[in-house]
């Protein structure tokens, strides 16, 4: 456990340093807060209905909840180098989300996700730099964009497609490519 909190403790003042961006706008979540985030994101979005596939980890390949597959918005192939610019026009400027990094495990071994919460213009900044260097040499994950309202999601996977599921996202950059 303390090898995981020094990496994320650097990972997020490297970050913070290189993107020249306020603590203020992009932190890690504190760690009292990170498990009822974590559930609370993988009670409403994790399918637990097949034993494999029970945990977030495998969402954005393998599929959401059926019961939050009812507000499927699509699945877009996308350039993982850029496709996060489109960000502002998905999402309100003004909304700070949460950022989930899926650092691996599964459900039941455990799964390791780093949450952070970020406002969208310095999230695009963050994946910016975390594309370039991969991130931060830690090795390319899988990510997730997540309402603070928990209303949606966006899962960025390995095969370069984000799938996205909820109300208030706005999809017009992706419809027609």
């Amino acid at each position: 456990m303390k090898k995981i909190s020094y990496d994320l403790f650097r990972f997020e003042n490297e970050l913070i340093k290189r993107c020249n961006i306020s603590k203020n706008r992009f932190h890690k979540v504190r760690n009292t807060q990170w498990k009822r985030i974590y559930q609370t994101i993988t009670e409403t979005y994790a399918d637990k209905t097949k034993t494999w596939k029970n945990g977030l980890h495998w969402a954005n390949t393998n599929g959401y909840s059926p019961k939050s597959m009812k507000y499927f918005l699509g699945c877009y192939p996308v350039d993982y180098a850029t496709w996060f610019c489109h960000l502002p026009q998905m999402i309100s400027d003004d909304d700070m989300v949460y950022f989930l990094i899926d650092k691996g495990g599964d459900w039941h071994l455990g799964e390791t996700f780093w949450i952070f919460e970020s406002a969208i213009p310095e999230l695009v900044k963050a994946l910016n730099l975390l594309n370039q260097t991969t991130f931060l040499e830690t090795g390319w994950s899988d990510y997730y964009i997540v309402s603070k309202k928990f209303q949606w999601i966006i899962g960025f996977n390995h095969h370069n497609i984000i799938s996205c599921i909820g109300k208030g996202l706005h999809l017009d950059c992706f419809k027609n490519t």
